[in-house]
C-alpha cells in the first residue's frame, strides 16, 4: 500500500482494509485497520472513526502502511502496537515475550480464588515462566499484601517484566528473578502460577504463522509430547512448598487426562484436578500439595 499524496482517512483505512483482507475476514480487517491508524495518528479508534473525512499527510502515511505491511505478513497486532491488555491492565510486549492472552486470565482468577478460600496475611506467590509479567503483575494489583515472586530463564522476557512492573507502579510488589523454574526461589510458596511451555513438537509447526515464526518459541515448545517443563516443575513442587501449598499450571486444551495422570505417578500424595475454560476445553490442572510434618 503506497500513499504519495494526502489522502482522506476514509480512503487510506479502504486500502488498508483490503490488504489486510487478503488474510483475513473483512470485519477483522477493517477493526484492525482502524486500531492500526490509531496507533499511527496517536489517538484512539473512536477518534478516528470521527475524522473520515480529514487528510492524512505522506509523513505519517508512511508508517501506517509499513505497520499494515507487517501486520499482513502475519506479524502479531501485538508487536505492532506494543502492547497487550490483560486481566484489565495494559502490558508492554514485543518479541522477547509470548503475547498475553484471554485463557492465562484463568490462572489469576483461581490464585484470588485461593486466597479468598483460604486467606493468609501475606501469602508467598510464586509465578514461573513470568514472560510480561502479566499474571504476577495483575495478581500484585489485587492482592497488595502479597508476597510475589516472578521466575523466568529469559534475561529479555525478566527485562520487559520489569518495564511493566515500573509502568503499573507495581514494582515494589513483584520481585523478579532470573534463573529455571523455582531454582532461583528460597523461600516456601503458598500459591503457584505458571503458563509454561506446553505445545508438543509435532503440532509446532502447524501453529499459525503469527504465533510460529514470531513469538518465542523457547516459551511455546513443551517438547516431544508437551511435557517437558511441566515434568520438571512437578519434581521441584514438594521441596519448595509450604504446608497446604497448591499449584496452577496452564495446559493445552487436549492434555488433562494426561496431566492428572502425570500428577499422579510424580505427586502419589497430592490432588489434582483439571479446570475447564470458558469455551469448556481443559485449560489449567490445579495440584494441592500434600500437608507435610514441621
Amino acid at each position: 500500500m503506497l500513499i504519495h499524496k494526502p489522502e482522506d482517512i476514509q480512503e487510506v483505512l479502504v486500502s488498508a482494509t483490503r490488504v489486510l483482507g487478503t488474510t483475513m475476514p473483512y470485519r477483522e480487517a477493517r477493526l484492525q485497520a482502524e486500531l492500526l491508524l490509531a496507533h499511527t495518528l496517536e489517538t484512539t479508534r473512536a477518534m478516528v472513526l470521527a475524522r473520515l473525512n480529514e487528510t492524512i499527510s505522506p509523513e505519517l502515511a508512511a508508517p501506517y502502511a509499513a505497520n499494515v505491511a507487517r501486520r499482513a505478513q502475519h506479524e502479531p497486532l501485538a508487536y505492532i502496537l506494543g502492547h497487550q491488555e490483560f486481566y484489565g491492565l495494559d502490558f508492554v510486549v514485543d518479541r522477547r515475550v509470548l503475547i498475553p492472552r484471554r485463557e492465562t486470565e484463568m490462572l489469576v482468577l483461581l490464585a484470588l480464588q485461593r486466597v479468598q478460600s483460604a486467606p493468609r496475611t501475606s501469602p508467598v506467590i510464586v509465578d514461573i515462566g513470568t514472560g510480561s509479567g502479566a499474571v504476577s503483575l495483575a495478581l500484585a494489583h489485587h492482592l497488595p499484601s502479597a508476597r510475589i515472586i516472578a521466575t523466568d530463564i529469559s534475561v529479555d522476557a525478566l527485562a520487559v517484566a520489569q518495564l511493566n512492573a515500573a509502568r503499573l507502579n507495581l514494582a515494589e510488589h513483584v520481585t523478579f528473578v532470573q534463573g529455571d523454574l523455582l531454582a532461583p526461589v528460597a523461600e516456601p510458596f503458598d500459591i503457584l502460577v505458571s503458563n509454561p511451555p506446553y505445545i508438543p513438537r509435532e503440532r509446532f509447526k502447524d501453529l499459525p504463522r503469527e504465533i510460529r515464526v514470531f513469538e518465542p518459541r523457547h516459551a511455546l515448545d513443551g517438547g516431544e509430547d508437551g511435557f517437558d517443563v511441566i515434568r520438571r516443575l512437578l519434581a521441584q513442587l514438594e521441596p519448595h512448598a509450604a504446608r497446604g501449598a497448591v499449584a496452577f499450571v496452564e495446559i493445552s486444551e487436549e492434555q488433562g487426562k494426561t496431566a492428572l495422570e502425570l500428577v499422579a505417578r510424580q505427586l502419589p500424595g497430592a490432588a489434582a484436578v483439571v479446570h475447564r475454560d470458558l469455551e469448556d476445553l481443559d485449560r489449567v490442572v490445579e495440584v494441592k500439595l500434600p500437608f507435610r510434618m514441621s
